[in-house]
């Protein structure tokens, strides 16, 4: 399987990267890594998650995540 990260996914992932490091370094980047280490996932696991019923793919799959617990001052 091939995986292709959008630009539009990448710039999100660098402004939700960018908003958390506002608070803490050390959270943003756990939450880059955990999202990457998801998607990747994809590559051994095709099916997994849920299918995009708007999508017209049938391969396009949307995996819930979870952010880790931090406090923002």
């Amino acid at each position: 399987m091939k995986l292709e990260w959008t630009e539009p996914a990448l710039s999100d992932l660098e402004c939700m990267r960018d908003y958390i490091k506002c608070d803490s370094e050390y959270y943003a980047n756990l939450f880059v890594e955990r999202i990457i280490d998801a998607v990747e996932r994809l590559i051994n696991f095709p099916e997994l998650g849920r299918r995009v019923p708007e999508a017209e793919k049938e391969n396009i799959r949307e995996l819930l995540f979870q952010l880790p617990n931090y406090l923002s001052r």
